[in-house]
């Protein structure tokens, strides 16, 4: 194995932005100087680990030094060096004492498989025109319902987030019996439910769809295949793409297929626009967003409680809208439903 070689321009520019970035980026260019260019060869995490610092510590030494990733400097010095530098070894091994040789992966053969989900699931969902429809009764609903169960039950708190954001009467159903009745009681067959169902499929999930389907609303299910349970009540399948080389269904195109579909339906929502300003202004009112900047004179004037109450917030009024620590409007699990 050759000795390190004479300190090159990539090097020198390391070192410069080094000494502009502070003590962390020091010691990763200390690092990676040791052995350079053959440095380049181990892993991020690995070079992270050995100089104590963190990935924004290595972003923003390569961001000081004008290069855009570890690749990108690796490819930079191969080609100062006249060298071929390997890639680094991305390779991971189960710890289950059950899993097979085989089971074993590589972090960048995952990364390639969840780009590869999200692009079938995108490309098969434009083609089949299935996100225009399911938009379309959204946007024309009475009122919109959210569900999802077990791990699906983050799904349906994001999705319920993005259409608040665009409409009105969006309610987020608890995955629990009792909201899930107080949702059936007060449904409607203009309203419509939007369910996530992927294996092992909920019952729970399946029992609603049902219902509401009996009730004659419409039922958009996003799931993994158009053989899930939850097809035979739905009116519009989003079929998602979830293979993983984890134990575990793929969330990746579950995520942005839900946030393809609020768009599409915050994009044909009349008055959307001016309902985001509104909720970007009441949000700023209730200091929402006020983490990490100085207290102002309106603060110490509002004392510990920051702004002002606002007329008709919900605390303490009878009859205000449920909604949860995140600010979703939700179907309590007991009494009654929020009304139109």
């Amino acid at each position: 194995m050759t000795g390190p070689l004479a300190p090159t321009p990539t090097l020198e520019l390391l070192r410069a932005a080094a000494a502009l970035c502070g003590p962390a980026a020091q010691r990763l260019f200390e690092v990676l100087a040791e052995g350079y260019p053959a440095s380049l060869e181990r892993r991020p995490g690995q070079l992270l680990r050995a100089a104590d610092a963190s990935a924004a510590d290595l972003d923003g030494l390569l961001a000081a030094a004008g290069v855009a990733s570890t690749d990108d400097l690796r490819l930079l010095a191969a080609r100062e060096s006249g060298l071929r530098l390997a890639e680094p070894d991305l390779r991971f091994t189960s710890r289950d004492p059950e899993s097979e040789p085989r089971e074993r992966s590589a972090l960048r053969r995952m990364i390639t498989a969840e780009e590869g989900n999200l692009r079938r699931t995108l490309a098969d969902l434009q083609a089949n025109g299935a996100l225009e429809l399911a938009a379309a009764v959204l946007l024309q609903a009475r009122r919109r319902w959210v569900l999802g169960d077990l791990k699906s039950a983050g799904y349906a708190s994001l999705l319920t987030s993005d259409l608040t954001s665009s409409m009105r009467d969006v309610f987020l159903v608890q995955p629990a019996t009792g909201a899930a009745v107080n949702a059936i009681s007060d449904a409607h067959p203009d309203d419509v439910l939007v369910v996530f169902s992927f294996r092992n499929y909920s019952r729970l999930t399946v029992d609603v769809a049902r219902e509401f389907h009996a009730l004659g609303a419409s039922v958009i299910a996003l799931t993994d295949s158009y053989t899930s349970p939850v097809c035979s009540f739905a009116s519009h399948v989003l079929a998602v793409d979830t293979r993983s080389e984890s134990p575990h269904h793929s969330p990746t195109a579950v995520a942005a297929a839900a946030h393809v579909l609020a768009a599409l339906a915050a994009a044909g929502a009349k008055g959307a626009a001016r309902r985001n300003r509104r909720r970007a202004e009441l949000f700023r009112s209730l200091d929402s967003y006020g983490l990490g900047r100085p207290p102002s004179l309106a603060d110490e004037a509002g004392g510990a409680g920051g702004a002002p109450d606002l007329p008709g917030s919900a605390a303490g009024i009878p009859g205000a809208r449920a909604s949860d620590p995140s600010g979703l409007p939700v179907v309590p699990d007991g009494g009654q439903p929020p009304a139109r």
